[in-house]
């Protein structure tokens, strides 16, 4: 190896440095709404075995999932508040 590779792999190694500082803010974010949404879906499915008996019952669908996702408690609150009123 000689001198302007080593300094080629300084620079690139710079470079993803900079990118991932800036779209970790964003990665950070997305990884939440993930986190969110998979803990909300295992929370409507929970739900649903004990309160399918009384009559509310939430589908698990991209809406669903997404409404959790991105309000987390509160919108799975509001899904089954939701349920209720269009029962």
């Amino acid at each position: 190896m000689n001198s302007s590779d080593i300094i080629m792999m300084m620079i690139a190694a710079c470079v993803a440095l900079v990118i991932l500082m800036l779209f970790s803010s964003p990665m950070r974010a997305f990884a939440r709404v993930a986190l969110n949404g998979t803990l909300g879906t295992i929370g409507i499915l929970a739900a649903n075995v004990f309160l399918a008996p009384l009559g509310l019952f939430v589908g698990v669908n991209i809406l669903t999932v997404l409404a959790v996702g991105l309000l987390g408690l509160p919108g799975f609150v509001m899904l089954y508040v939701a349920s209720l009123m269009f029962v």
